[in-house]
């Protein structure tokens, strides 16, 4: 059991927290952080009725010291995006059937980040900054 470990006792309702240095569990006293690394009882019972495996599948899939909220929110996003996937061949495929061309995930995945500027803010740039040295040349030369 991982030191800090808590659960919450359903007989007492109170919050316990894993002693490393007794071996067993003993009163919180602090807001306990529920996404410890490992797993209490109530958690994996509540855990493996909503989706039998789980949490097998959660710790082969965790590493060390991480917690299993975070493994969780890793494992549901790759499961995401593999439907996504699956749904958009399909999409395609039935689309090729109907001798259409495939849909151009791109064009529908919204606004990206885009890194640098574009070529009409560049070009503004360049031409603010060659006027900035004009003005400074000239202002150079009538000092003198």
């Amino acid at each position: 059991m991982a030191t800090g470990a808590t659960y919450k006792d359903p007989q007492t309702g109170q919050w316990l927290a894993w002693d490393e240095l007794s071996q067993t569990y003993v009163p919180a006293y602090s807001t306990p952080d529920v996404s410890t690394s490992t797993f209490t009882p109530d958690q994996e019972a509540a855990l493996e009725s909503i989706a039998p495996g789980i949490v097998r599948l959660l710790k082969q899939s965790q590493n060390p010291g991480e917690k299993w909220t975070d493994t969780f929110t890793k494992i549901a996003t790759s499961l995401g995006l593999g439907v996504q996937q699956y749904q958009l061949m399909n999409l395609n495929v039935q689309r090729a059937r109907q001798g259409l061309p495939p849909i151009d995930v791109a064009q529908y995945a919204g606004p990206g980040v885009n890194v640098g500027l574009s070529a009409g803010t560049q070009q503004l740039v360049t031409y603010g900054g060659l006027a900035l040295i004009g003005l400074v040349l000239l202002n150079m030369a009538t000092r003198k």
